[in-house]
């Protein structure tokens, strides 16, 4: 870990840190269950279900903004991926956002989607969204053709 990281985490206040460790408890947890499990069980067992309406969902047009607790849960989970002591990748990422969410009583999407590198192989990436914000995964997101989406 960066020394350089914890100091500053160590530097912020008392209700971030906490939020922070719950982020790396989730960031933990969505890790070994997506490690040990078959996908559609381990999203079944994290609580995320396929939104079969439409295959691709999308936040309600004309949805107030986002809730402080919402960026709040973004913020924390970045946080947590920079210090964790294991690779935190954003499908681990996307998820421990959405049970962290979810837990706050808000309805989250984990989107995935998919796009050809310039070698053209297949590239993947998750992001998670709530109150109409990209909460974790906004960077290169635009990038990526939506397959399939999980809803709290």
């Amino acid at each position: 870990m960066n020394a350089s990281r914890l100091r500053r985490g160590l530097s912020l206040p008392a209700a971030e840190r906490w939020l922070a460790v719950e982020g790396l408890a989730m960031l933990a947890v969505s890790r070994a269950v997506l490690a040990l499990l078959p996908f559609r069980i381990a999203m079944r067992w994290l609580g995320l279900r396929l939104d079969r309406r439409t295959g691709i969902a999308v936040d309600e047009a004309g949805e107030t903004p986002a809730t402080p607790s919402v960026l709040l849960v973004g913020t924390a989970v970045r946080r947590a991926a920079a210090i964790a002591p294991f690779r935190a990748v954003c499908l681990q990422q996307a998820v421990a956002a959405a049970l962290m969410l979810r837990r706050r009583g808000h309805k989250a999407q984990v989107h995935f989607g998919v796009t050809r590198d310039h070698d053209g192989m297949i590239t993947a990436h998750a992001w998670t969204r709530c109150q109409g914000q990209v909460v974790t995964g906004e960077q290169g997101m635009a990038r990526y053709r939506p397959i399939s989406v999980f809803v709290t």
